[in-house]
C-alpha cells in the first residue's frame, strides 16, 4: 500500500514539473523576462508540495527546477554550461527559495493532517460518549464501544471483562471471528495487560512484533478489562490511533463504572421500595382485615353460644355476615398473592383467543352472589368478539372493578358493564350511578394501598391493592386504564385490550 502511495507521488512530481518546463517554454517564446520563468517553476515546486506526502518530493521538485531552468533556458542552450558570472547565484537562490517553499508547504500540510486527525478523533469520541450515554445497561456499553471501535478503525475488536467470562468480539466483516484472538500470544497479552495494567502489542512499548495491541480499562487505578485490536502483517498503527484507543477506553471505564453505580442505586431503592410496601401491607393486614376477622368471630360466637335462642332470620342475617366477611377477606388475599406475583415478576400472560362474552358473564357470575342489593346489568355487541387475552387475569380486573362498584357505592345503585368494539381494540366500561370520586382522588386510584373512606355507612374498607392489580394487568396486555366521573353522579372505571391475531 505504502509503495504504490510512494510510486503516485513520484508521478505527480515529475508530472507536475514537465508541466512548469512547457508553461516556461511558451512564456520564453512571447518574450516574457527569465524572472517570470522562474516564478513558474517556484509555483510548480509549491504544487508539488501540495499534492503528495513528505518533503523528499518537494525537494526532489526544487533540484529538478533549477537543473531544467539551467538547461532550456540559460546560455548556451540544452547543457548544464552556465557562461554568465551570475547564473551561480540565480541557481543557489532559486533552489533555496524552492526548497524553503517546499519545506514550509510540505509542514503546512503535516500540520493541517494532523488538525483534521484530531477534528476527526475528538467527533469520533463524541458519537462513541454519545452512545455510551444511551446504554441502558453492562452489554450496551460493551457493543456500543465496540461498535465503534470497528466502525473507526476498521478492524476486528474484542472487549474483555474480569468479572466476565464470555469474549465480546466484534468483526468488520459482521461474522465473529473465532480465532482471530484465540493464540497462545494473545492469551499471554491478555494477562500481562491484566497483571501489569499497561498496553501490550503493536503501537505500544512492549512485544511491539505482535499483530494484536491490548489496552487496560481502568476504573480508580484497577483493571476492570481489556480491548484489544487484530491488525494484519502489513498494518501499522498511527499513534492517532492508539490516542483513540486509550480514550474509548477510558469513556468506556467511566460508563461501566456509571452502570455499576445505577445498578447498585437500584437494588438499594428495590429494596428500599420492598420494605415500605411489605411495611404498608402489613399495616393494611393488622388494621383492615382485624375488622372482618373480629366480625366473623363474634357472629360465630354468637350462634354458638346462642344457638337454641336465636330466631332463624336472625341466624341467617349472622350466617350472611360470616359468609360476606368471608368472600372480602378471599378476595383481600388474592389480591395479595397477585400483588406479590406481580413485584417478583412472575405474573404470567398465558394469552389464547377467547370469547369475549363467556369472559364477562363469567366475571360477573362470580360477584352477583353477594351483590344482591346491586342491580348489574349487562350491554354487549350484537356481534361475537374473539380477543386474543389471558381469559382468567381479565375476568379477575373486571370481578375487581364491579366489586369495587359493591362495594363503595349505596344499596340499591345500579352498576353497568358495557362492552364496546372501537377499531383495533375493545373497550370494557364498569359504569354506577352512586356518589362518585373526588376530584382530588382521581389520580390517585390506582395507587398501591390507597384507600379513603367516603363515608358511607355501608363501606367495608379494602387494602387498597385491587385497583393497582387491574392496572398492571391491563398494561400487561398492552392496553390503558383510567377513571372518570360520569353524567349519571356515579364513577365510571373504562380499559381497553388490543386486539391481536392469534400468533
Amino acid at each position: 500500500m505504502k509503495h504504490e502511495a510512494y510510486k503516485a507521488d513520484f508521478f505527480k512530481t515529475i508530472f507536475i514539473m514537465i508541466l512548469s518546463i512547457i508553461i516556461s517554454i511558451i512564456f520564453q517564446y512571447i518574450n516574457l523576462n527569465e524572472a517570470t520563468i522562474i516564478l513558474v517553476y517556484i509555483l510548480g515546486v509549491l504544487f508539488t508540495s501540495s499534492v503528495t506526502n513528505g518533503y523528499l518530493y518537494g525537494i526532489l521538485a526544487s533540484i529538478i527546477s533549477v537543473l531544467s531552468f539551467n538547461f532550456f533556458f540559460t546560455e548556451p542552450y540544452y547543457t548544464l554550461i552556465a557562461y554568465r558570472a551570475d547564473y551561480p547565484v540565480t541557481f543557489l537562490i532559486m533552489l533555496i527559495t524552492a526548497l524553503i517553499t517546499s519545506t514550509l508547504t510540505s509542514r503546512e500540510k503535516k500540520e493541517a493532517n494532523i488538525c483534521r486527525l484530531r477534528e476527526k478523533t475528538i467527533e469520533e469520541l463524541y458519537k462513541s460518549n454519545i452512545k455510551l450515554l444511551s446504554a441502558r445497561n453492562k452489554k450496551q456499553v460493551l457493543d456500543f464501544s465496540g461498535e465503534s471501535l470497528v466502525e473507526i478503525l476498521k478492524k476486528d475488536i474484542i472487549i474483555l471483562m474480569k468479572d466476565d467470562k464470555e469474549r465480546y468480539i466484534y468483526s468488520l466483516k459482521n461474522n465473529e471471528s473465532k480465532y482471530t484472538f484465540s493464540s497462545k500470544l494473545d492469551e499471554k497479552a491478555i494477562s500481562y495487560t491484566y497483571e501489569k495494567g499497561v498496553a501490550v502489542g503493536k503501537g505500544t512499548a512492549y512485544h511491539n512484533e505482535w499483530n494484536s495491541s491490548y489496552y487496560p480499562i481502568k476504573n480508580d487505578e484497577k483493571v476492570i478489562g481489556v480491548a484489544g485490536v487484530y491488525y494484519d502483517e502489513q498494518s501499522t498503527i498511527e499513534s492517532s490511533e492508539s490516542m483513540l484507543l486509550q480514550s474509548i477506553c477510558a469513556q468506556l471505564a467511566l460508563a461501566i463504572q456509571r452502570e455499576e453505580l445505577y445498578e447498585q442505586n437500584r437494588l438499594v431503592n428495590l429494596e428500599a421500595e420492598s420494605e415500605r410496601l411489605r411495611g404498608n401491607l402489613l399495616r393494611s393486614i393488622s388494621h383492615d382485615l382485624r375488622t372482618p376477622l373480629t366480625s366473623i368471630l363474634g357472629s360465630v360466637s354468637t350462634i354458638m353460644d346462642n344457638y337454641d335462642l336465636l330466631e332463624t332470620n336472625i341466624k341467617k342475617d349472622l350466617l350472611k355476615n360470616i359468609y360476606d366477611d368471608t368472600v372480602w377477606l378471599s378476595q383481600s388475599f388474592e389480591n395479595i398473592l397477585s400483588m406479590t406475583r406481580i413485584d417478583e415478576g412472575r405474573l404470567k400472560i398465558n394469552k389464547s383467543m377467547e370469547v369475549l362474552d363467556e369472559v364477562v358473564v363469567g366475571a360477573i357470575s362470580k360477584v352477583k352472589k353477594y351483590s344482591n342489593d346491586h342491580e348489574i346489568k349487562l350491554f354487549l355487541p350484537d356481534e361475537i368478539i374473539l380477543i386474543n387475552m389471558d381469559g382468567l387475569l381479565i375476568e379477575q380486573v373486571l370481578v375487581n372493578l364491579i366489586q369495587n362498584g359493591v362495594r363503595y357505592t349505596p344499596k340499591g345503585c345500579e352498576i353497568q358493564v358495557i362492552i364496546e368494539k372501537e377499531d383495533d381494540k375493545v373497550v370494557f366500561q364498569v359504569k354506577d350511578n352512586g356518589n362518585g370520586i373526588l376530584k382530588e382522588d382521581l389520580d390517585s386510584i390506582f395507587q398501591r394501598f390507597f384507600t379513603k373512606n367516603r363515608g358511607l355507612d355501608n363501606e367495608q374498607r379494602g387494602v387498597g391493592l385491587g385497583l393497582a392489580i387491574c392496572k398492571s394487568i391491563v398494561e400487561a396486555h398492552g392496553g390503558k386504564i383510567k377513571v372518570f366521573n360520569n353524567e349519571l353522579g356515579g364513577a365510571t372505571f373504562s380499559f381497553s385490550i388490543p386486539l391481536e391475531e392469534e400468533v
